[in-house]
């Protein structure tokens, strides 16, 4: 667990609220983030609200997020001074950078740093209404801003697939598993994870409802927590949905691999099921008109086919042998 101090991120306090319903301890909350545990208690303190008819106070991701944003808002140049408010967004209109406008005040005062160009962005990305009327006004048109931080998400070295023990890569011991999404056509928010497990190539296929690493991340652990002893591993590829691998393997306690990039056939076993999924989920297909349960038939179907590598035995059959049951959503 990191001593050092962290700004909490959006995400992490979604992560916070989910655990905090869940009663899990503030000390694994931040073991989980890696900050210290003064962090999360600060935060909940902080952050927390009342309501008028309760006695006690809860913590709400998104009344935590909007009361972070109100206090990092007090005091910042652009929001208290008018006169070079206006200059800003006159130079912006002009066709100006932030970092032509900030060398131009520096020039006109000597030197001495009025506003920067960090503060600027800042400025205009932390407003929704001022993204719309300022972002049009840049060079390159984004409409939102990548934070800071997060705009080379880079895997670490000895998460890559090439650390993965010869035991996983071979399939001689159970409990390794591969995992993917599979996205349908524009329009449609939902999207399927689908995890296969390598030995018994036994399939889970769960219904997610959008692709962000915080969604994605707490659905594999309400799914997987449920056969925890039997997950020693699980491999994805390096999208941003799998970002929150942390929560992943703090949660279920396996360990975590990730595939080199755009190299999807080093998990040969996800992407063969995947296409076998497609046949009755094309991409065309609504995936959000369908239910869980529905979703759970298809892949028990696709579970009781027999595979010549299984000697002609199905995935269950083989599944429930070395567990003894199989797995139920």
């Amino acid at each position: 667990m990191g001593s050092k101090y962290k700004h909490l991120t959006e995400q992490d306090r979604v992560f916070i609220d989910i655990m905090l319903s869940k009663r899990y301890p503030k000390a694994k909350i931040a073991t989980i983030l890696n900050v210290h545990p003064s962090t999360i208690y600060r935060e909940i303190k902080r952050n927390s609200v009342k309501f008028a008819w309760e006695t006690e106070r809860y913590y709400y991701a998104m009344s935590a997020q909007e009361a972070t944003i109100k206090r990092c808002r007090r005091g910042t140049k652009l929001e208290t001074d008018k006169q070079l408010r206006q200059y800003v967004h006159d130079k912006l209109e002009a066709g100006w950078s932030p970092y032509q406008i900030e060398g131009r005040l520096k020039t006109e005062s000597d030197g001495r740093c009025i506003i920067s160009h960090e503060s600027i962005y800042q400025y205009i990305y932390s407003d929704k209404k001022r993204q719309y009327l300022l972002s049009k006004y840049l060079r390159r048109k984004h409409r939102y801003r990548v934070k800071k931080g997060h705009r080379k998400s880079r895997v670490p070295q000895e998460l890559l697939i090439g650390s993965r023990p010869e035991s996983i890569n071979n399939r001689s011991e159970f409990g390794h598993w591969e995992c993917d999404l599979m996205i349908f056509k524009h329009g449609i928010k939902g999207n399927l994870i689908t995890l296969r497990e390598r030995t018994t190539r036994y399939l889970i296929a769960i219904k997610n409802e959008n692709k962000k690493a915080e969604s994605t991340a707490m659905a594999i652990i309400r799914t997987i927590g449920k056969i925890k002893p039997h997950v020693k591993s699980i491999t994805f590829d390096q999208g941003s949905e799998f970002q929150k691998f942390g929560w992943i393997r703090e949660c279920v306690n396996a360990d975590i691999y990730f595939c080199d990039p755009a190299s999807p056939q080093q998990k040969g076993s996800i992407e063969n099921v995947n296409g076998v999924m497609r046949i009755e989920y094309p991409r065309a297909y609504n995936i959000d008109t369908e239910s869980q349960i529905a979703l759970n038939k298809t892949t028990n179907n696709v579970n009781n086919r027999p595979l010549k590598c299984l000697n002609y035995q199905s995935p269950s059959e083989v599944f429930r042998k070395i567990t003894g049951s199989v797995h139920e959503n």
